[in-house]
């Protein structure tokens, strides 16, 4: 008898392989899984292909129900941690009187007198707004209890408070229903602030949320030093005393790039055929004709989880920038696009002791693209990085190690 062929024999598939969020689960655990417990439960057993037999059928038929049960289970508020809120739909914002938790130390904001939409607080009120992404994002917690507003003609109430706002009805009510188009809360912005919030991340609207924004400022462009060195002047007569200069454009027009002569590296060489003009980021100029586009604008502030700069009256400079696009309504941006976004970003030139890679990636300036296609957020980091600036033939290849066996000389012995 031969023997059988290894290739031809078929495999079981690789545990690496099987996403287990793709399969059919046994939900049936769920009926252990009691209201007090806080422990996770994990993942029941996998039923493979399909037999057709009742034993199946039924233990499918006892999963989903369970599934079904768990999913019509109904959350219900702690006494101690009922945070009640109201919609106010003028502003299309709710309110809350009595803040409790941790959550409130960097979310909602608290309006002056004659700016609160429901006139000067009374002594002793502690009220404070949510905008329509933070109310939709604490009451998916179940941080807060969000109630429509009372009619005159309303008796069916609880206890004269309103009646409770549905996450459902939450969506309909937060989403797309601002006053201005440009700066209602879309599905995409609020995927985006809700994912980043559950990374732990501190989420503030930026400037630019509803409109252009401000103009770049100062900070956004090279800052023009007085002293001869940081103008280049002595800088570049230093190093003509030591590097050869590049070739001038009346000897590019005539004769070889490369003159005749006794050249003592090749970094000599490269750097006279360096003709090809090229992008320097550090001397990008303000242009105040260039507007951003409404699709490319900054959305989102960010501040890293537990920063210790960020202070809810005073939250000081963002760690990054994010501007949220919708794959499905917009195109890739052309180069004026992202040229006017890029001008809103501070000028943070890299550390001189930085490394290549990390000084092409971060750049002098960068913006970070949230795209949301279909509920799927990519992150994408566009940079205005200085690739001339950063000389491949000036680098120093790294010192040799001395010692050890770490060569692959070795010496024949006979």
């Amino acid at each position: 008898m031969a023997d059988a062929d290894e290739d031809v024999i078929p495999r079981g598939p690789d545990v690496g392989d099987i996403d287990l969020s793709d399969e059919t689960q046994d939900f049936r655990l769920l009926l252990n899984f009691s209201g007090d417990d806080t422990k996770i439960p994990k993942r029941g057993e996998k039923d493979f292909e399909p037999h057709h037999t009742n034993k199946q059928s039924g233990a499918l038929t006892a999963s989903r129900d369970a599934m079904h049960n768990a999913l019509s289970f109904q959350r219900v508020h702690q006494p101690k941690k009922h945070v009640l809120a109201y919609y106010h739909p003028g502003t299309n914002m709710a309110y809350t009187e009595d803040p409790k938790g941790p959550l409130f130390k960097n979310m909602g904001k608290v309006f002056p007198g004659k700016e609160d939409p429901l006139g000067p607080r009374t002594a002793g009120e502690n009220r404070i707004w949510l905008l329509p992404e933070e109310a939709i994002y604490l009451l998916e917690r179940g941080t807060i209890d969000v109630r429509w507003p009372l009619d005159d003609d309303d008796d069916n109430s609880e206890d004269g408070e309103g009646i409770p706002m549905s996450l459902q009805g939450a969506y309909a009510a937060f989403l797309g229903m601002e006053g201005n188009s440009d700066g209602a809360l879309t599905f995409e912005r609020y995927s985006v602030y809700a994912g980043l919030k559950r990374s732990g991340y501190t989420v503030h609207r930026a400037p630019s949320w509803d409109g252009p924004g401000d103009q770049p400022g100062d900070e956004c462009y090279p800052s023009v030093q007085g002293t001869l060195w940081s103008l280049g002047l002595l800088r570049a007569k230093w190093r003509s005393l030591f590097i050869p200069r590049a070739a001038t454009q009346a000897e590019q027009k005539v004769g070889p790039l490369v003159t005749p002569g006794v050249y003592r590296n090749y970094a000599e060489i490269y750097r006279r055929l360096a003709i090809v003009p090229s992008y320097d980021p550090a001397a990008r100029k303000r242009n105040s004709a260039e507007t951003t586009d409404s699709a490319f604008r900054i959305t989102y502030h960010l501040w890293k989880p537990g920063s210790t700069t960020y202070k809810k009256s005073d939250p000081g400079t963002p760690d990054f920038r994010i501007a949220v696009v919708d794959a499905r309504e917009t195109t890739f941006p052309t180069l004026a696009q992202l040229s006017a976004l890029i001008d809103t970003q501070p000028y943070q030139p890299p550390r001189s002791d930085a490394q290549l890679y990390q000084k092409l990636r971060n750049g002098y300036k960068s913006v970070i693209l949230a795209v949301v296609d279909q509920g799927v957020t990519s992150y994408l980091r566009l940079a205005d990085a200085g690739f001339s600036k950063e000389k491949l033939f000036d680098r120093k290849p790294p010192a040799a190690r001395k010692g050890g066996k770490g060569g692959n000389w070795k010496k024949n012995k006979r």
